[in-house]
């Protein structure tokens, strides 16, 4: 049922949607509802252009790309990512090899996507340039930021730091729960009662960017430096309480060169950036921050922090130059991702947080988009809107359950910081750790196999077909029967003929 151009009813209706956060998940959810011809415009008191307070890099897992290749973004994020060929899997302390996974071409090419490591400021730039071409509107600053959010049956409505309130058919909240200004979590929960049962686990994820000219000369193992560089490879350091993965990415210019012209041709400008690595390194949380929140961090907590880990990433880490902690946190997804009130609807990290770092959180933010904008596809009366924010979550959650218990016991579950399996149940590490060894003979593992068909190959798109298919046509026509049967019939007189 996949196609590259976007289905439309023949009687589709256009509506006003107004999305809280250029997130991932808000930006994606922007071109999703432009392809299906709706008025969209995007709220955020950053600049999507620029980068975020805590920007490194970021994985983009194929059931992402897939869909950023559908959409038209396929050439300009090659431009500025890296290729990822696969993985090795290494003990946090030794650094001693024990397992590696290639990602082959036709497996790949089942999924229809590719595996890219790419800065997050370059994606999210990519998203907003790809959003205003598809012709939404963006609206960022701070006299932009949304201030509060007002449910309604009909119109729902934003009102900004300005004062200004903006009114549309329906208001997605996309602002996440890690970034400075989000609330629209916060404001779900309170509405549903349901409570914020959020719990620390002790332990922190440092975002890191190593820029490759500070390093190449002082590294000592120039072997290691190389592979890291060349291979395409995420390398994975793991063990019970500590660990970090890293990879090759391409950063985007410093300022004052990052201030450059809107006018200016966007696609050629991460080509200006320089080739750097992205650390993620997981460690006991240790004094600083409130346990909840990020922060801007140093290298010299960094390095305290990995002191007992292999000397490769402690090298590295050496000459970071950006550093923020995130705590990890275990985040409850929400019970209700629509507003007892109407059409206020949370998706990606805001409805369902995935753990700091994790593999799968583009892919799920980049689902829920496509679902949202798939389904408004079919909008042809005003009744339906209701329905489809329903949906969402029904086709959506279970989804995103699935994909978090697949993650705790395969070897991915590396992707996830250390101790979090271990804390839940030490089979889960070692049923990861045995896929890991598994992989040193050559051989793919089965819990591997079940992850890329079950989760990298899975097209959200595809799904919402499916339920418009199976339920949403039979809704219709059960609404058509029922005005059919509800207007009464009209007695009509035999004219007289006059003669």
């Amino acid at each position: 049922m996949t196609s590259t151009a976007t289905k439309r009813d023949a009687d589709f209706i256009p509506v006003e949607f107004l999305i809280v956060g250029a997130s991932i998940a808000g930006l994606s959810s922007a071109i999703a509802l432009r392809r299906a011809g709706h008025k969209v415009t995007v709220f955020d008191m950053t600049n999507p252009f620029e980068a975020t307070p805590i920007d490194a890099g970021c994985r983009l897992p194929p059931n992402s790309t897939k869909m950023y290749y559908r959409w038209g973004m396929e050439e300009r994020l090659h431009t500025c990512s890296v290729k990822s060929t696969g993985t090795l899997f290494a003990q946090y302390d030794s650094g001693s090899v024990v397992g590696a996974h290639e990602w082959q071409d036709d497996v790949l090419e089942e999924t229809g996507g590719d595996f890219l490591l790419i800065h997050y400021t370059d994606i999210r730039r990519i998203l907003a340039e790809c959003a205003e071409e598809h012709g939404a509107t963006l609206r960022y600053g701070a006299e932009h930021q949304v201030a509060r959010i007002t449910a309604h049956r009909s119109r729902p409505s934003v009102m900004l730091a300005s004062g200004e309130v903006v009114r549309a058919d329906v208001v997605v909240g996309a602002d996440g729960y890690l970034l400075a200004g989000w609330f629209t979590r916060a404001w779900m929960m309170e509405a549903h009662g349901q409570e914020d049962t959020k719990t620390p686990t002790g332990m922190q994820m440092f975002n890191v960017i190593v820029r490759e000219a500070d390093i190449v000369h002082q590294v000592e193992d120039k072997e290691f430096l190389e592979k890291m560089r060349t291979s395409g490879k995420v390398i994975t350091w793991y063990g019970s309480k500590y660990g970090a993965f890293g990879y090759p990415v391409v950063s985007p210019p410093r300022p004052p060169d990052v201030q450059r012209s809107r006018e200016l041709d966007r696609q050629k400008a991460a080509t200006t950036g320089e080739p750097a690595f992205t650390l993620y390194v997981y460690a006991p949380l240790e004094g600083e921050g409130d346990g909840f929140h990020a922060w801007k961090s140093s290298r010299d907590a960094l390095l305290h922090s990995i002191k007992d880990a292999d000397p490769r990433l402690v090298q590295l880490a050496q000459h970071a130059t950006d550093v923020s902690a995130i705590p990890v946190v275990d985040h409850p997804m929400l019970e209700d991702w629509v507003h007892p009130d109407g059409r206020v609807i949370c998706i990606g990290e805001a409805a369902h947080p995935t753990p700091v770092g994790s593999i799968y959180a583009f892919g799920m933010s980049t689902g829920d988009a496509a679902v949202l904008g798939r389904l408004f596809t079919h909008l042809h009366r005003h009744e339906q809107i209701d329905s489809f924010l329903s949906a969402v979550q029904e086709i959506r959650e279970s989804r995103v359950e699935n994909v978090m218990k697949a993650s705790a016991g395969n070897i991915f579950a590396v992707s996830l910081p250390p101790g979090m399996a271990e804390a839940r149940d030490r089979q889960l590490a070692e049923r990861a750790e045995k896929g890991i060894r598994g992989l040193a003979g050559g051989q793919t593992s089965e819990q591997m196999m079940e992850t890329i068909e079950s989760v990298f190959g899975y097209d959200p798109e595809d799904e919402a077909d499916n339920w418009w298919v199976e339920w949403g046509l039979m809704q219709e026509r059960a609404q058509r029967w029922a005005i059919s049967d509800a207007v009464p019939e009209v007695e009509v007189e035999e004219a007289e003929v006059v003669s």
